[in-house]
Formats: structure tokens, sequence, C-alpha cells
């Protein structure tokens, strides 16, 4: 059952990452937007980071390295998952004053 959900999580994440990653370096795109879409993108590499570092702890030889590296990536995964979310609210709030103004 984890495997399913764990499997499914990654595709997701790796397909949205890959999504935004290429929708934010669109010519002709505001850069508000931009930075706004990889807010996103660092979101979902930060849900990837995290999943990978959950994997860790999975497997039955928990070592010290497995659980060292395990832990690390969670932690980078949480940093950008947090700074990504933090990215994306502040852009999408110029971007939204941006929209009032020319209106």
């Amino acid at each position: 059952m984890w495997f399913a959900f764990y499997f499914t999580g990654i595709i997701a994440a790796l397909a949205m990452s890959v999504y935004y990653s290429v929708t934010a370096r669109r010519r002709g795109i505001h850069p508000l937007e931009s930075r706004m879409t990889l807010g996103k993108m660092n979101v979902a590499l930060g849900l990837l980071m995290l999943l990978f570092g959950a994997n860790q702890y999975t497997f039955e030889d928990l070592t010290t390295v497995r659980i060292v590296i395990g832990a690390l990536l969670m932690f980078v995964g949480a940093v950008n998952f947090y700074l990504g979310g933090k990215n994306y609210v502040n852009y999408r709030r110029e971007w939204m004053m941006e929209l009032k103004k020319q209106a």
C-alpha cells in the first residue's frame, strides 16, 4: 500500500515540477507570473525531496548512513516546500495588485 502512494506521489511531483519549470520559462510571460510559477515548482520539488527522504526509512536494513541521508533529504525538501509556498503567496499578491492597477 505504501508503494502505491509513494510511486503516485513521486510521479505527480515530478510531472508538476517539469510542467511548472517549462511554463515559467516561456517567452512573453510577465516576470511576476514567472516567479509565481517558479514558487509552485519549488513546492513540487520540495514534495519530491520529502518523499525521497521518507523512502529511506522504509528499508529493512536501516543504517546510520541511510538515516542521515533520509533526514537531510527531508530537511531540504521541507525547506524547499516552505520557501516555495512563501514565494508563491508573495508573488501572487504582487501579481494581483499589478492586475488591479492595470484594470
